[in-house]
């Protein structure tokens, strides 16, 4: 006999997860700097920059749209203040490429056109008009051409003087071997010796689990309101974090394919089989790797995972050369 999925539940479920964002205690430090960084701006001066770093999946950008949801830009009669810039940093990172998708963020409707001065006074003049009291640059390891492995110097050298120029903070956000670049510019390291990193969750640290376990425990009481009965998620933590390595979009992901799975079958609540299902399905496919919420898994860490693969690539780049210039519920879990 088929059972009659619930529609409304199915939507339910993904509302609940789409609108989840959870503010643990180092995102909020992260917005905490991201504030400062932006209160810094006087218009003159050298302002206080930041590097944002952390593996894949660790909540990086997530904190970067948070902030932006804060800090939204506002129409007047005359012009458009955008107080905080945010832009991807294309590939390939040249001069000319930064300078446009800045002017293109800014609705430059030319942003393509004229010589990279040309581009870059325009970009300066539009970034006074128009307020902007913090940039923030995503993907900052495309400051490193992955072919050479070596560092873009003009680039760097080129958002060295956009801040020198116009004393606007930028935050950078990168992956862990991004902090690599300003090595190898040292005036770029002096103004962004301000770094703050987003880590995976350690198991082994006692503080850290507690507040794990307590981000299951908001998640789960957020879901109750829709499949009907707590799933107890918190009493599956040494597995969930097992499956995810403590990062939390990972766990999102594991978790909403988990009440998918339970909301399908019409399930009050989310078991053990669920979240089996949706770490395979979801999380890793490959059936040679032990599912940890299976009764055969025994203990240990579940390696690798599509994102930790990446990570060890990215992560282990052994040097990098300059190429030369040519809490409650409401404290842990929120709406966006």
């Amino acid at each position: 006999m088929s059972i009659s999925v619930n529609p409304d539940k199915l939507a339910g479920i993904n509302q609940v997860m789409g609108d989840v964002l959870i503010r643990h205690r180092s995102f909020k430090t992260g917005l905490a700097r991201l504030e400062e960084c932006m209160q810094s701006y006087t218009g003159y001066g050298e302002p206080v920059c930041m590097l944002l770093h952390g593996p894949s999946g660790g909540g990086k950008s997530t904190l970067a749209k948070a902030f932006l949801v804060d800090n939204q830009p506002v129409e007047t009669q005359d012009r458009k203040l955008v107080p905080v810039l945010s832009a991807v940093i294309p590939v390939p990172a040249t001069m000319k490429n930064m300078a446009s998708e800045l002017l293109d963020k800014l609705g430059d409707p030319l942003s393509d056109r004229g010589t990279l001065e040309q581009r870059t006074k325009r970009l300066r003049k539009l970034l006074r008009e128009c307020g902007t009291k913090l940039i923030i640059l995503d993907e900052f390891q495309h400051f490193i051409d992955r072919k050479s492995e070596r560092v873009i110097l003009d680039v760097s050298d080129w958002l060295k003087n956009l801040i020198s120029n116009t004393s606007i903070p930028v935050a950078l956000v990168g992956l862990p071997y991004s902090r690599n670049v300003l090595s190898a510019n040292e005036q770029l390291m002096r103004r962004f010796s301000y770094q703050t990193e987003l880590s995976p969750f350690d198991w082994n640290d006692k503080a850290e689990c507690a507040e794990f376990n307590r981000i299951l425990d908001a998640v789960d009481g957020k879901l109750a309101e829709t499949l009907g009965r707590r799933s107890d998620l918190k009493g599956q933590g040494v597995r969930c974090h097992a499956a995810t390595k403590g990062l939390i979009s990972l766990l999102i992901k594991l978790i909403h394919g988990a009440a998918y799975e339970a909301a399908k079958c019409n399930a009050s609540l989310i078991t053990r089989q669920h979240l089996a299902k949706s770490f395979r399905e979801r999380l890793v496919p490959d059936k040679a790797v032990l599912n940890p919420f299976l009764d055969s898994w025994d203990g240990q860490a579940i390696d690798p995972l599509p994102e930790s693969r990446h990570m060890s690539v990215a992560g282990c780049i052994p040097s990098i050369s300059a190429r030369s210039r040519s809490q409650n519920v409401n404290e842990v879990l929120s709406a966006r």
